[in-house]
């Protein structure tokens, strides 16, 4: 039954969508929601990348301090932690742009293994370290341990 409008005759059954086609819009949207949502890093993705950035960085910092044959340093604050090594008996910001001074994201919380706030690791030009070490970044329910031994080995996991 045609109704009619004006100027315009509309049918009842040419107006409006079926299910299905409103079945395959949503089932669109729920993908693309789906993607959006797997691609926002958690607490725990933060973490993890801000550690495995961190051990690289301390590894590379090893390897500099054999290359070069002098001791590097890197010091840990809540803050953030930076790069030194010992030049004609004073220590020196380490150069290159890996070994620029960091600030921790605003979401991870730095501890040294025991607790405290601040933190030194040295290797000495060899390779080792006489200060081993263990630092814990946190964020959320997150937590990653980095560690330093006494050889110099760098690792990473709880």
């Amino acid at each position: 039954m045609p109704i009619f409008t004006g100027t315009t005759e509309l049918r009842t059954g040419d107006r409006g969508f079926t299910l299905v086609e409103l079945m395959v819009v949503l089932a669109i949207l729920a993908l693309a929601a789906t993607a959006v949502v797997l691609t926002i890093p958690g607490e725990e993705r933060t973490v993890r990348t801000e550690a495995d950035r961190l051990a690289g960085r301390l590894a590379a910092a090893r390897d500099v301090a054999v290359i070069e044959g002098r001791s590097v340093a890197v010091n840990f604050a809540p803050s953030g932690y930076g790069f030194e090594r010992r030049v004609d008996g004073a220590w020196q910001p380490l150069p290159g742009r890996a070994f620029e001074q960091r600030r921790w994201p605003s979401d991870i919380r730095f501890t040294a293994g025991d607790g405290q706030a601040a933190a030194r690791v040295r290797f000495d030009r060899i390779g080792t370290s006489p200060t081993p070490q263990a630092v814990v970044l946190s964020g959320g329910a997150a937590r990653e341990i980095v560690r330093i031994s006494a050889m110099g080995e760098v690792s990473r996991g709880e």
